[in-house]
């Protein structure tokens, strides 16, 4: 048994035994699955030494060097003894996703508490609680396992670091060039005539605007289709799957800063000639129909819009985003098709949103969000919509 340690930011300790777990929780809870623990194994030159160093949620295991993180319970197991000579210190971060795209910082959680405990018998051996009530970065390195000599320590930092996962990653020496585009968004591109067919917005936060013509924006059209049934065989002994039913829907908001939405659920069809000029087209309740479900939006009253969130939520079936093959596509009259996949997936929420359309300056920007929730007000206060909501059916 040992006498628990209570770290300040800057304090070191010895660490008596090489197997760890390590927890991290916070005051407050940030809404949605936008919390990301991340752990960098470094070098003499406080650099990775290959991309395979970053364990984080789509790379959780590197078993060679005894490190496993496991991102939804926010543990990190470590087994130092198991690590190599080349790996001098173990930076162990969290990130916000999409937080400067989303206004969001540290200071909502109000606090985070790193508590290292004996893996074998699990006595506490130090707990660090970082303040970060006045923090406005998205980013914190929280603590560092290095060497000393021929044994490990452990150092409470709690620094704040600008940015989200991408930009930190890189810090460290991670090549993300062709990798996840993480939680930061990417440069937008100048808005320019495209002569494409097709454009696909291939990473989150990527976007793409599209000039008026002198017959305006004309009518725009969303359509999102689907597969119902899991692509994933069930195997010989395996239930078969039940098919899920994707609904399409809108958050809207207009220059006056009027706000609803349209969508399936409670019958909320909108009306393309009249206000709010939107309008969903069908319920395709089994994701077969060739035509999938449309969305369209009167660009004749572009103007008069400031901001469209087109999201999906699974209304009957188990949440399966992976397996559902997700697509939307937005067509606008002479403008290339802009494409939009749920290329990334969170199997344990029932709401995705999928692409941002703004009114910047007269043009429509798309952006693609691709972020997932657990149902529609965490959705609304991620990005700010203020709406109230009630259960509904359809």
């Amino acid at each position: 048994m040992y006498d628990r340690i209570d770290m300040i930011a800057g304090q070191n300790c010895p660490l008596p035994v090489p197997a760890l777990h390590v927890t991290v929780m916070t005051g407050r809870k940030i809404s949605g699955p936008d919390l990301d623990m991340s752990a960098f194994l470094l070098n003499a030159q406080g650099q990775v030494s290959q991309d395979e160093d970053f364990v984080f949620y789509n790379q959780p295991l590197r078993a060679d060097q005894g490190v496993e993180l496991e991102p939804e319970q926010n543990r990190l197991t470590l087994h130092l003894d198991r690590t190599q000579p080349s790996v001098q210190k173990i930076a162990l971060t969290m990130t916000i996703t999409d937080g400067q795209v989303k206004g969001r910082s540290f200071a909502e959680v109000q606090h985070v508490t790193v508590l290292v405990k004996d893996f074998l018998t699990g006595f506490e051996i130090a707990g660090f609680v970082l303040d970060t009530a006045k923090n406005q970065e998205t980013a914190l390195i929280l603590v560092e396992f290095y060497r000393h000599q021929d044994n490990w320590k452990l150092r409470a930092v709690g620094q704040g670091f600008v940015g989200g996962l991408q930009p930190l990653a890189e810090f460290y020496g991670v090549d993300v060039s062709e990798g996840e585009s993480g939680p930061a968004p990417l440069p937008e591109p100048s808005p320019q005539k495209l002569n494409l067919s097709k454009i696909t917005l291939d990473k989150r936060g990527q976007s793409i605007s599209l000039e008026k013509n002198r017959n305006g924006l004309g009518e725009i059209i969303v359509n999102l289709n689907w597969n119902s049934t899991p692509t994933k065989s069930p195997g010989l002994f395996g239930r078969k799957a039940e098919g899920i039913d994707l609904d399409l829907a809108c958050l809207w908001e207009f220059q006056d800063g009027v706000r609803g939405a349209v969508q399936a659920l409670g019958g909320h069809f909108g009306n393309l000639q009249q206000f709010p000029f939107i309008e969903l087209d069908q319920d395709d309740r089994s994701g077969r129909s060739i035509g999938g479900e449309t969305m369209r939006i009167n660009g004749n009253y572009w103007h008069e819009f400031s901001r469209v969130l087109i999201f999906a939520f699974i209304y009957e079936g188990v949440p399966n985003w992976s397996h559902v093959d997700a697509v939307i596509t937005i067509k606008s009259h002479h403008q290339p098709d802009i494409e939009v996949r749920l290329d990334s997936h969170r199997n344990d929420q029932f709401m995705c949103a999928i692409a941002m359309l703004e009114n910047v300056n007269g043009q429509l920007r798309i952006t693609k969000l691709v972020d997932y929730f657990s149902g529609h007000q965490q959705m609304d206060y991620a990005y700010g919509w203020g709406l109230n909501y009630v259960a509904g059916s359809k």
